[in-house]
């Protein structure tokens, strides 16, 4: 981190700080306690290590690097400022999945007894895997995933909106703008796995709430890298709108079936199926006419938007993106839980896991709704959803359309 960040940084201290505004707790947590050490925290040193599982290398590996670089830039701030409680440094141990459920049990065995908790897990399948190893070992982890079926875990600390949350939101905002209605055909193509049918949940609560037809899905493996006779499905369904949930990799494979086939419908998808790279590719200009994107914060270069700010101060000169701020985000819940586990003397998983009981909101310095935890049948996710036109000239090719858009006709249960 750059020296210069001092002067800066400590103008933003007060609306960063972990302990005041970006946490609220509950009105009965106890008092501060004393620490002992656990794996992954030697009280003479004095430093926590957390996880970070995530895929180094592979297919999404890319993009996945880049939530990497998010989450050390919130490090960075948090040891500037002495470290968790202000006294208590952090280090990062990432370890690599490839983003395959297989590897991630395996590297997560390797690091367990070095870290006092996941501050990461990327894939939905990898998260699942790790569940039951997690809730043997009384061991927590930030899933870097959207599944709303992971909201109610005791070992997990969920941050991020659902998958349903963003589809319901969107189809919402574009029935609002006039562009769906109850003559509309909504149709999914999503991974044949428990994310995809997130997406295909939200379309049907979106059929109900707003009257359109749902098509017949088409599915795919996350490895794929032909789509010819998925989109040819969607075609022949006649699809006004497809919600599409794969990742960069699949992205320039699936724009260039839709080009060849001639099919234009607007998709929906999240930002993690772009990439920067995209910009001054051959799939930009079809991605500027047909595709929305979900995400948080606003327009990337938006230094108003106080987390946005502090990011792109610690990161520059590299440009901000969508991935940058996912990360930062898993390190602003994280360190929401430490701060209150050393609150309370324990950085044990029963210890952590009680730390996340007595927190109920952590908000994201305007990057996002707040997250609801406390007790585990309390917890609640953002509901808010960012929606983006796809724009080659703007900072990651995201043009934000709404800030935080809320649907106006209500949330879904168990989104």
């Amino acid at each position: 981190m750059k020296k210069e960040l001092a002067g800066t940084m400590a103008v933003l201290a007060t609306a960063l700080l972990l302990t005041s505004c970006a946490v609220k707790t509950a009105p009965d947590a106890a008092a501060a306690a004393e620490l002992a050490s656990v794996p992954g925290f030697d009280l003479e040193d004095g430093t926590i290590h957390v996880g970070q599982m995530t895929a180094l290398s592979g297919p999404v590996a890319p993009t996945a690097g880049e939530q990497v670089v998010g989450q050390q830039a919130y490090w960075d701030y948090v040891n500037a400022e002495g470290g968790i409680a202000g006294k208590y440094p952090v280090e990062v141990i990432t370890a690599d999945n490839q983003y395959n459920p297989q590897l991630a049990v395996q590297e997560y065995q390797k690091i367990k007894d070095q870290i006092v908790m996941l501050s990461g897990i990327l894939g939905d399948a990898s998260v699942e895997a790790l569940l039951p190893i997690l809730e043997q070992d009384g061991a927590v982890a930030v899933p870097s995933t959207q599944s709303a079926r992971f909201a109610h875990y005791a070992n997990l600390a969920p941050t991020f909106q659902s998958y349903q949350t963003n589809v319901w939101n969107t189809l919402s905002y574009l029935a609002g703008e006039g562009k769906l209605d109850e003559d509309s055909i909504v149709c999914g193509m999503v991974q044949a796995d428990q994310s995809g049918q997130a997406r295909l949940d939200a379309i049907e609560f979106g059929a109900e709430k707003l009257g359109f037809t749902v098509g017949e899905p088409a599915e795919f493996a996350p490895v794929d890298a032909a789509f010819t006779g998925q989109v040819q499905a969607l075609k022949s369904e006649n699809c006004d709108v497809v919600v599409f949930g794969g990742a960069a990799n699949n992205t320039p494979n699936v724009i260039a079936a839709a080009t060849q086939l001639d099919f234009e419908p607007t998709w929906i998808t999240e930002f993690f199926a772009m990439s920067d790279s995209f910009r001054e590719s051959p799939i930009a200009g079809y991605l500027q006419d047909h595709v929305l994107i979900t995400g948080m914060a606003g327009n990337l270069d938006d230094t108003s938007i106080p987390g946005l700010a502090e990011l792109t101060e610690l990161i520059a000169p590299t440009k901000v993106t969508m991935q940058h701020v996912y990360g930062f985000m898993q390190g602003m819940a994280t360190a929401a839980i430490l701060e209150k586990a050393v609150e309370l003397g324990d950085l044990s998983g029963p210890g952590i896991q009680e730390a996340i009981n007595q927190i109920d909101e952590v908000d994201f310095m305007g990057l996002n709704g707040p997250v609801k935890w406390g007790p585990v049948d309390d917890r609640l996710l953002p509901d808010t959803t960012s929606i983006f036109a796809y724009d080659p000239a703007a900072q990651y090719g995201l043009r934000n359309l709404e800030v935080g858009y809320v649907a106006p006709e209500g949330r879904g249960e168990g989104f």
